[in-house]
């Protein structure tokens, strides 16, 4: 069969022996790399260890972990507490500066509404005048206060009310 080829059709032949040949052994050196590669992590993952040891450490790292959840159990309370602590706190503010008498005088008067996320809390008014000053305390419960609110009051409680929720309108 050999003697029926050309001499041409032997050398593309030949050719596409070699041709195979080296793709064979760019695979076998790739081959080669990666399990070379993959032998170093392993060699360094197992390094100090004997087989009953590796189970041992895994043991090890599962009780780890338990430990790591019970921890991060523990700390979501604490987050869930203070989380509704600082709810409570009076951190929504609101503060508006007037002149109380009209023509009379310049805007030192303030009313200023200090309000937990529940609107609840305290207004505090500032009335200035020549003369004499006065300062006032209101309480305020949902939002609403048993005595008399002034408007500039009124203003500074629904301003605070909206920062502490915005989709809130009174």
């Amino acid at each position: 069969m050999l003697q029926m080829l050309t001499p041409l059709q032997s050398e593309l032949l030949l050719a596409g022996i070699v041709g195979v040949n080296l793709l064979i052994l760019l695979a076998l050196i790739s081959m080669w790399v990666k399990i070379s590669r993959t032998r170093k992590l392993m060699n360094k993952l197992f390094s100090g260890t004997s087989k009953d040891n590796l189970e041992g450490q895994l043991r090890s790292l599962l009780a780890q972990m338990e430990e790591w959840k019970k921890q991060q159990n523990d700390q979501q309370f604490l987050i869930n507490r203070l989380s509704q602590r600082v709810g409570a706190q009076c951190g929504n503010l609101s503060i508006t500066r007037y002149n109380a008498f009209g023509d009379l005088g310049s805007d030192l008067s303030f009313s200023m509404a200090l309000l937990d996320d529940d609107q609840n809390g305290v207004v505090l008014t500032s009335i200035y005048g020549r003369e004499e000053s006065r300062f006032y305390a209101k309480p305020v419960q949902a939002g609403k206060s048993l005595y008399h609110l002034s408007e500039e009051e009124h203003a500074v409680v629904k301003k605070a009310s909206v920062s502490a929720n915005p989709s809130r309108q009174l």
